[in-house]
């Protein structure tokens, strides 16, 4: 089994960062990212934490600017909308929170039904991402870069995908290189994407269906079907799975030589322990999908602004 090391590879990509970082102050560009971060959500702390040391090690400004989840978003859309304005910033994303510690934050009672939590969350989401200038839009969060996504077109109009799904496509691409699947094969590979998420599953998905791959989401009622049928996960020959179910999936649930990309967060989906004796590569947590994420971070901000 190949464990994927996401912090040996993301060092070696900062190196080559750190460079090119260089040629743009050489012209006059220094790059600055501005982060919106939520104090109450701990894995908001961590990651933002994570960013703003690897942002120092290439050479590129990193300002945080934090609020509380239980303020209006009144003082966080004009913050944004400074931020929009502000020439020295070149960047700037909103670390999106936990959806459960939204909620509790915010006293909604999650007895009244995950669906509710999960609408008046995206709402909430959205209306902050949509405020964006899509210029400085280093994190492909505003809604309109997931429909450029979707229509194959993000590259012509000089977007970038989410930070976490650069990540998870370019591990992919690293597993298949690994195992010396050829370019053929790799689209005769079924590929389950667990989580449909706006920064994830469904950026991930539209990609991967767009370059001719044979992805299909499974929604949180199709995996409970299929974790409680003898069926389970193992007609998958890929698992990228971003639910925030920790340990969903175990090594009795997916077939042998099976690549596992757990995007779990701020735990894992995959139990590690029992997927040890099945997979033939897979991505640990923490050490695999979170590091490539930092760094796909950095690089958007100068493929944005070269």
């Amino acid at each position: 089994m190949i464990i994927f090391n996401g912090d040996k590879l993301s060092a070696q990509l900062e190196q080559n960062l750190k460079q090119e970082v260089q040629v743009l102050h050489n012209q006059g560009i220094q790059l600055k990212i501005a982060a919106i971060l939520f104090k109450e959500d701990r894995g908001s702390q961590l990651y933002t934490q994570l960013k703003s040391e690897a942002a120092k090690r290439v050479g590129i400004d990193y300002e945080v600017c934090t609020f509380s989840m239980t303020e209006g978003t009144d003082g966080i859309e004009q913050k944004i909308i400074e931020l929009n304005k502000d020439e020295t910033v070149t960047g700037i994303i909103i670390q999106k929170p936990w959806r459960n510690t939204w909620a509790e934050v915010k006293g909604i009672v999650q007895e009244k039904g995950q669906k509710a939590v999960r609408q008046a969350f995206n709402a909430w989401w959205q209306l902050l991402t949509s405020k964006i200038d899509q210029q400085k839009d280093v994190d492909g969060l505003h809604p309109d870069t997931l429909t450029a996504i979707k229509d194959n077109t993000w590259q012509k109009q000089h977007k970038v995908l989410p930070a976490t799904a650069k990540a998870v496509l370019t591990i992919l691409d690293k597993a298949f290189l690994e195992l010396k699947i050829s370019q053929d094969k790799q689209r005769q590979k079924q590929i389950f994407i667990l989580g449909w998420s706006d920064i994830v599953g469904q950026p991930v998905f539209y990609e991967l269906q767009n370059k001719g791959f044979n992805a299909k989401v499974l929604t949180r009622d199709d995996v409970n079907q299929r974790l409680s049928s003898s069926k389970k996960l193992t007609d998958a020959d890929v698992i990228i799975s971003a639910t925030g179910v920790k340990h969903l999936i175990s090594g009795e649930m997916v077939k042998k030589g099976v690549i596992v990309i757990d995007v779990g967060e701020p735990r894992p989906d995959v139990d590690f322990e029992s997927m040890k004796t099945k997979a033939a590569f897979i991505t640990p947590v923490p050490g695999g999908v979170g590091p490539m994420t930092v760094v796909g971070l950095l690089k958007n901000c100068v493929t944005i602004n070269a």
